[in-house]
């Protein structure tokens, strides 16, 4: 776990997750890159946007302005996860979370979806994309939605620049700002932080064989029961794993299953 700590940089999904606890991290996150447009009120790692139907999101940073605005941050390394179609799944499911029956329209906060991602997604060899929507005429839309694109792999001696620098950089010592470095070398560095970073890449490698033994078990159910949805399998506790276990070869049928599961 050392050494693989030792390689981290703040754009790994688990690191950057430990270094964006801190209010002063976000706080420098949110000057570059939208200067003095937002203060911050708020912020949650991690946020949780479960769905009972439709897929889940997990968002790495959501940030509440004391200007209204909303604003979902995340750190990607792959082009796939970082999407178009992905930045507007985002939105909708922020939409609808945040939203209330009886609500006015006119209430809807600005949002923004940010994606600071390792490569050129987009291909069109900016460091700052700023997406929205447009009308014909040339006017803006209206909608209050934003998508921005942040592409690390270009830096250059801006703030924004150095920032794409330090979100590649694992030598603390080679980073620009000085929040960061501190972050930074706590967990790299520092006994404590060396141990907290250490439990969370075990839980980390716990999760990943927890979700390959939930991959088996639905693969087993699909061939029980064919064309069912077995999204649910993921959300069960432990007991209710085992309970799968037990009662995967029994002669029932799928609701009798599914009453024993969640009984």
């Amino acid at each position: 776990y050392l050494e693989v700590l030792n390689k981290l940089r703040p754009i790994d999904d688990t690191f950057m997750r430990m270094i964006f606890r801190d209010h002063q991290c976000v706080e420098l996150l949110m000057k570059i890159i939208f200067g003095e447009q937002f203060s911050l009120k708020r912020f949650e790692t991690q946020e949780d946007h479960k769905q009972v139907v439709s897929r889940s999101v997990e968002l790495d940073i959501v940030v509440y302005t004391h200007e209204g605005a909303v604003i979902g941050i995340e750190v990607e390394k792959s082009k796939d996860n970082a999407s178009p179609i992905r930045a507007r799944y985002h939105a909708s499911i922020l939409d609808c979370d945040l939203s209330y029956p009886g609500e006015k329209w006119s209430h809807f906060p600005e949002m923004y979806v940010v994606f600071i991602c390792e490569e050129d997604v987009l291909k069109n060899g900016k460091m700052l994309d700023h997406i929205q929507r447009y009308r014909e005429d040339g006017n803006v839309f209206g909608d209050k939605l934003h998508i921005i694109y942040l592409n690390a792999s270009m830096q250059d001696e801006t703030a924004l620049g150095k920032l794409m620098h330090d979100m590649l950089c694992s030598n603390p010592n080679d980073m620009y700002y000085e929040v960061l470095r501190k972050r930074v070398s706590y967990f790299k560095k520092q006994e404590g932080g060396k141990k907290t970073m250490c439990e969370a890449l075990e839980e980390l490698v716990n999760e990943a064989k927890n979700e390959g033994e939930i991959k088996k078990l639905m693969k087993l159910l699909l061939k029980k029961f064919p064309n069912k949805n077995f999204e649910w399998v993921k959300e069960c506790n432990k007991t209710q794993l085992e309970k799968i276990d037990d009662y995967i070869f029994l002669n029932i049928s799928y609701n009798d299953f599914y009453k024993l599961v969640h009984s």
